[in-house]
């Protein structure tokens, strides 16, 4: 991979807003159809993100990213697709729109969480793309309606980030590469209480994270949860933390400008 275009700041009043499309279908790489009074001009189409950072020359203001690529669904296609949010957003600094069908909170939150500056579903109509471009290359983020109802009711239950302390241990000593033998011992407990905490871990977490295909090393990694995220507070406190809380700074700075948007 290249290190990828230049980003164009932000467009000015009257400068198009310059947009790449990545999506696995070729349907949805054509030019989308703007509503009177928008700027947007398509600076290229591709399949794959790393078709994107190899071939694409030409500065952007927004990149459009389809979720799940390589013709994939999933938790696993999820993962692949907050990883390339997180090169290209973070590592690279471009504005990534995220327009996918998949509108589960879970996967809505960990791709704010991951850098995306808006989450727009492929069931709303095409003007709501094409106004979430427009706002994204002019103004650097967008409150969405799926954004915002998702990350609200994670924040509300934040059931996927907590963990009591002796789970939060285990899931240390298996975040090492440990076996569930090897942590049993350090512990003092038996496998099958650790068998039984990786359970329960998973169902914290969610389990449908595949977790038990992928290994428990990168979990955290992979649900973006930082050293300190984890925490076992008093009964009936619940703080949001972790990915929730890295997506939630920016939802509320966004919420009040741009809710008309959602609308």
């Amino acid at each position: 991979m290249t290190s990828g275009p230049p980003v164009l700041r932000l467009a000015a009043v009257g400068e198009p807003v310059r947009y790449v499309l990545i999506d696995d279908e070729p349907g949805y790489r054509q030019a989308i159809d703007a509503p009177g009074g928008l700027q947007l001009e398509l600076a290229g189409g591709y399949g794959s993100v790393e078709a994107f950072l190899a071939i694409q020359r030409q500065p952007c203001h927004v990149v459009v990213l389809d979720l799940c690529l390589n013709r994939q669904a999933g938790d696993k296609a999820v993962l692949q697709g907050v990883r390339a949010i997180t090169m290209l957003a973070d590592r690279l600094g471009h504005r990534v729109i995220v327009y996918t069908a998949d509108e589960r909170p879970d996967p809505v939150a960990r791709c704010a969480a991951a850098g995306a500056a808006a989450y727009v579903s492929k069931y709303d109509d095409t003007p709501a793309l094409a106004r979430a471009v427009d706002e994204v290359g002019r103004h650097g983020a967008i409150m969405t309606a799926a954004l915002h109802q998702a990350l609200r009711g994670l924040a509300a239950r934040s059931y996927d980030i907590r963990l009591s302390g002796t789970l939060e241990q285990t899931l240390t000593l298996l975040e090492s590469g440990m076996s569930d033998a090897e942590v049993a011992g350090a512990r003092c407990l038996s496998a099958r209480t650790i068998e039984d905490h990786k359970r329960k871990i998973l169902e914290i977490f969610g389990a449908a994270m595949e977790a038990r295909q992928q290994g428990f090393a990168g979990l955290t990694r992979d649900l973006g949860i930082g050293p300190g995220d984890l925490v076992n507070d008093q009964a009936g406190h619940r703080p949001a933390r972790g990915l929730i809380a890295r997506a939630l700074p920016w939802a509320r700075r966004g919420i009040t400008r741009h809710q008309r948007i959602a609308d």
